[in-house]
């Protein structure tokens, strides 16, 4: 827990404790379960600690994709969990390996990686095959949300691939993710599910730590 903890900035510390007392608070509001509250308490410590680049997050994103997945098949974003559990938790899997052998071992954090322009060409294609395949899928699964919930897949996808490819690109993605996520679950927040607040508060939290993240690895990894 102390390595965890290490090496902390003020504004990361600001951070965490208010985005853990705002998810508590709304929790309390919205009268959320427990799954909800654990699942937002544990994607901003994942968010913080990889904007960090601490190798640790690469296994605290694999128990947060796992509470998120349960969370979403349970509000019917089928989406959200098939690509979750076949093609996220692969990827933090792959993350863990990458980043354990990558990683500067006094900090213990990640060292960056620099993505090649044949790269990025094949990663431009592949999300927009991708992006119609997964429309396709979700609207025969009935996904609610259905355009919403393909442009949160695919830009997770773009992002947690270029997170586990130690790019500092990534966190552009999940700035873009983090507002589609703001969308797609404020959207029954605001239909009257205010048990759902605290996904809400959560990825408002990851928006300022994402924009943070991008700025500290430009600087820092």
């Amino acid at each position: 827990m102390k390595k965890l903890f290490k090496n902390w900035t003020r504004f990361e510390i600001i951070l965490l404790v208010l985005g853990t007392m705002l998810i508590i608070f709304s929790s309390v509001f919205g009268k959320s379960n427990f799954l909800t509250i654990l699942a937002s308490l544990v994607g901003v410590l994942c968010s913080l600690l990889q904007a960090k680049g601490k190798v640790i997050s690469q296994f605290v994103g694999i128990a947060e994709v796992t509470l998120y997945s349960i969370l979403s098949y349970i509000n019917h974003y089928y989406g959200e969990v098939m690509i979750d559990i076949l093609v996220v938790f692969p990827m933090y899997i792959y993350g863990v390996i990458s980043w354990v052998t990558h990683r500067n071992q006094e900090t213990n954090t990640v060292t960056s990686n620099q993505i090649s322009k044949k790269e990025w060409i094949i990663l431009g294609f592949t999300s927009i095959v991708g992006f119609g395949t997964l429309y396709l899928v979700l609207k025969y699964f009935h996904t609610s949300q259905l355009m919403i919930s393909s442009f949160s897949m695919i830009t997770s996808l773009i992002a947690t691939y270029l997170l586990v490819r130690r790019s500092q690109y990534s966190f552009a993605f999940f700035v873009g993710n983090d507002i589609i996520l703001i969308l797609l679950w404020g959207i029954p927040v605001l239909q009257g599910d205010f048990s759902l607040l605290p996904i809400v508060i959560e990825n408002l939290v990851l928006l300022m730590n994402d924009t943070y993240g991008l700025k500290n690895w430009n600087e820092n990894i």
